[in-house]
């Protein structure tokens, strides 16, 4: 099964980002923030980023108009539709081009600005992607832990039910008229409705 990663610059230094790269041997960034600079974080506006990543031997591509979170290629009902983004010519294309550098030997993180992949639309466009087309997704987060994604999938459900807005319905176990498949398609939905992009808004920071 082919790997990928994923992990968040947040506000942390260069050296601390490249510190969570080496825990998964990262050779190569995917930055897919549609702007690929930050106004509280200039460390990682895109020019010092990759000239830092190259003097350490890591590629450094930036994939926003194929993965990013600020598009116009899937508006529906005045925000970014996740589950239509995928579908794009763009996002299809980014695709078959991971796909290629990891048959080449690479190992690719996928990077936002989210240190947590469950505030990100990394976790729930990108991500969500590749996991349901054969990719095992492994998100390193900021204590150096990695988790897959089918576990973060857990706490996306589990948070949804127990902390917020109970939006989310129970699993019904005795009459299956709700799976627990639909119950994980509809927390993404929901998710996609609290974080995509919509056009009218002003953002300073990447989902």
């Amino acid at each position: 099964m082919s790997k990928i990663y994923t992990v968040g610059h947040s506000n942390g230094t260069l050296d601390e980002f490249y510190d969570l790269l080496k825990v998964a041997n990262i050779n190569c960034i995917i930055d897919v923030r549609s702007v690929p600079a930050s106004t509280y974080s200039s460390q990682f506006n895109m020019e010092s980023l990759s000239y830092f990543l190259k003097a350490r031997n890591v590629y450094y591509l930036h994939f926003g108009e194929e993965f990013g979170a600020r598009r116009s290629d899937c508006i529906v009902d005045g925000q970014v539709n996740f589950e239509v983004a995928v579908t794009t010519p763009n996002f299809l294309k980014g695709f078959e081009r991971v796909k290629i550098g990891i048959e080449k030997g690479l190992s690719i993180a996928i990077m936002c600005s989210e240190a947590n992949p469950l505030t990100c639309h990394r976790f729930y466009m990108v991500s969500r992607y590749f996991h349901e087309n054969g990719f095992e997704v492994l998100h390193i987060l900021p204590s150096k832990e990695i988790k897959n994604h089918s576990e973060l999938e857990i706490e996306m459900i589990k948070d949804l039910l127990n902390k917020r807005h109970k939006k989310l319905p129970e699993v019904d176990n005795m009459f299956m008229t709700y799976s627990e498949e639909d119950q994980k398609k509809d927390a993404y939905r929901i998710m996609n409705a609290e974080i995509g992009y919509k056009p009218e808004e002003k953002l300073e920071f990447e989902h």
